[in-house]
């Protein structure tokens, strides 16, 4: 395609000649005065215009001046035609902004020349400005993306505030919307919201976590994460003020707040909004030592704070928003919450009943579909034509947190997530939140056929863990339920793959395993060398990750527990493992392994004192911490349990035993 000159002149002999020598390789465009050519501007943009300097009515420079303040046509290269060769004229060409300068009358080789040197030029200028662009955008995402992260890793640090960066950073994006201010500023508030807690990484666990009334100290370290934000991100340029938001947004009003006290509309607006916003959140999430505020209570409270610890302005403001239920609109389900929400391209409405979900259809962490949108996909297919679900999971991916930290736990979800790219290529697969993920075979029931699947996954998981030290000892397990004419419901086959997953995790050695009806429970003696392992993990706990190197999250607390209690009271405690098996050590139906499970944590709980504490060990065990109780006093709870099952269960193909074990 021709390349579009545009020759302005008053002069229609220069016209006609530059028109006649050019038109063999451009498409040109010849107008005899500045308005004339403003005109055709206004409709198109030509690759090069050669502008005359001394016309009638509207100069050369005077158009050349329009041009530079106008930002479609700023970037047009211009090359000046005058007959005026002396050294001012030229040097004031090159000033207001032109490429080149062709003295009249023209020679036609240095017309030619010059202009196919500036049109080049000009494209080499462009295809620069492409890839600057397309780098910048890169270096933006990514950018963004350790932004994100940065802030799930510091809100994971305290148990009831996972999303709070996020929703403060939509609280405020909201916010500057009716307040007026320009997208980029709008856009720009939203990340420094994001960061404004990352301090909070210099703060122990126990200090955000802890449910009574902090001490002086550690008052004092809480308060401390302002001035570590803002020190951490001092030198980050990318987002402006995105420091300030860090440092100054527990200032009040009324001048009572910290780090240093500012008062007023000396308080930058950006902390201003921020710390109003953050307040809400706060007051309207659950926390450590309270339950939620209804927005009721926290309009009051936002009223009663109005000029003391807020902006008034601002509050206002924002009560209006509550009141028009504004900020509902804000719903980021858990697995998503990083999604902006003035990207509207990335989110989506999906009906299920008449329940109608407003997400972003994309894990925001590894780029795979979303736990909702996965699982909803998922279903639809399921009804349509069957198939087969595997769940998959990473094993020991919490070492690699507490080893690593949470940067690199998410690296190696990221390589887990292109694993399955490269070999489920438009396979439906989706993070369900953590280190599980979903892979969905649409139609197919072939359990041969599903085999060469996620055994080709495991080779390709395996070349990975070849190029990445870090995923050397996270191995990869999949359970696999396929659908059959009785179950196309994803809440079955989902149950199913899971039961199918903790059956391969119990056995060292196996990758994968399909749902079978029947399982096998553990055996009396397998369940002494159970409580022997748990008894050698807490004895080595400094070699330990975690607490008994289980997959369940129950274990950590009721470890912490203990361990302090029995510290505290230096009393004796029993640690009891009570374990199902069968009568005639056959295999049993799982949803009977699961009603006994249930029968036995009923009978559990109802013999247990208040102090002692319990939770599940496997699927058909229940480890009991008896607190304080001497060896010969644990019968007499044991023979109370196993009276209460059998009252229970009242069936006699799976029965209850016991181990014990002295824990200090």
């Amino acid at each position: 395609m021709k390349k579009i000159i545009l020759i302005v002149d008053d002069d229609r002999l220069t016209l006609a000649t530059a028109q006649k020598l050019l038109e063999s390789e451009y498409k040109v465009v010849a107008v005899n005065s500045g308005s004339q050519a403003y005109k055709y501007l206004e409709r198109h943009t030509p690759d090069l215009i050669l502008l005359d300097i001394n016309m009638p009515e509207i100069g050369g420079f005077e158009v050349m001046e329009t041009l530079q303040k106008d930002p479609r046509w700023k970037k047009i290269p211009v090359i000046f035609l005058t007959a005026d060769r002396s050294a001012e004229t030229e040097i004031e060409c090159f000033r207001v902004g032109a490429n080149d300068y062709i003295s009249k009358p023209f020679e036609p080789n240095i017309l030619l020349s010059r202009t196919k040197s500036t049109i080049e030029l000009d494209g080499y200028r462009k295809d620069l400005q492409r890839r600057l662009d397309e780098k910048t955008k890169e270096m933006e995402r990514v950018t963004i993306q350790a932004i994100m992260t940065v802030a799930n890793t510091v809100d994971a640090k305290d148990d009831y505030t996972k999303g709070h960066s996020m929703r403060v950073a939509a609280y405020a994006e909201l916010l500057a919307q009716r307040l007026g201010w320009p997208e980029e500023e709008i856009q720009n508030i939203y990340y420094v919201a994001m960061m404004h807690d990352v301090g909070k990484i210099g703060v122990p666990d126990a200090v955000l976590n802890k449910p009574f009334r902090l001490t002086d100290l550690e008052f004092r370290l809480i308060k401390g994460h302002t001035m570590v934000g803002a020190e951490i991100l001092s030198d980050f340029k990318t987002f402006p003020n995105i420091s300030v938001g860090a440092k100054y947004h527990h200032e009040r009003y009324d001048g009572k707040g910290y780090p240093e006290g500012l008062k007023g509309e000396s308080i930058p607006l950006v902390a201003r909004v921020i710390g109003l916003v953050d307040s809400y959140d706060a007051m309207t999430s659950n926390r450590v030592y309270r339950r939620r505020l209804n927005d009721e209570v926290v309009m009051e409270e936002l009223e009663k704070g109005k000029g003391t610890q807020w902006d008034p302005e601002l509050v206002d403001i924002f009560i209006e928003l509550i009141k028009e239920g504004a900020l509902e609109k804000v719903w980021m389900p858990e697995e998503d919450m990083a999604t902006p929400i003035f990207d509207s391209g990335k989110i989506v409405g999906i009906t299920m009943g008449d329940e109608e979900i407003r997400e972003s259809p994309i894990d925001y962490l590894t780029g795979l579909l979303s736990k909702r949108k996965g699982e909803y996909d998922i279903s639809v297919g399921l009804r349509a034509e069957g198939g087969t679900l595997m769940l998959i999971d990473l094993n020991h991916f919490s070492q690699i947190n507490d080893m690593h930290g949470h940067l690199m736990g998410d690296y190696a979800l990221k390589m887990v997530a292109d694993v399955l790219r490269e070999v489920c290529g438009n396979d439906l697969v989706c993070r369900t939140g953590g280190d599980e993920f979903l892979y969905y075979l649409a139609g197919i029931t072939d359990e041969e056929i599903v085999r060469e699947k996620v055994e080709q996954l495991l080779a390709a998981y395996a070349e990975k863990q070849k190029e990445v030290e870090l995923l050397k000892e996270a191995e990869l397990s999949v359970g696999i339920s396929i659908s059959g004419r009785g179950c196309r419901e994803f809440e079955e086959l989902y149950r199913r793959a899971d039961k199918a997953l903790y059956l391969v995790k119990q056995n060292p050695g196996q990758r994968y395993g399909f749902y079978q009806k029947t399982g096998v429970l553990r055996t009396p003696e397998q369940s002494q060398g159970d409580l022997d392992k748990i008894m050698d993990a807490i004895k080595n706990q400094e070699t330990y990750q975690g607490a008994f190197q289980v997959d369940y999250s129950d274990f950590n607390h009721v470890y912490d527990f203990v361990t302090h209690m029995s510290e505290r009271n230096k009393k004796e405690t029993q640690l009891l493992l009570f374990t199902l098996f069968s009568s005639n050590g056959g295999d049993v139906q799982l949803e009977r392994m699961e009603m006994a499970m249930q029968c036995m944590e009923q009978a559990i709980c109802k013999s247990l004192r208040g102090v002692d504490v319990g939770a599940r060990y496997s699927s058909s065990q229940f480890l009991v911490v008896l607190l304080g109780t001497e060896r010969e006093n644990v019968r007499v709870v044991t023979d109370r349990i196993i009276q209460n099952y059998f009252k229970l269960y009242g069936e006699k193909d799976i029965t209850i035993t016991f181990d014990i074990a002295k824990f200090n």
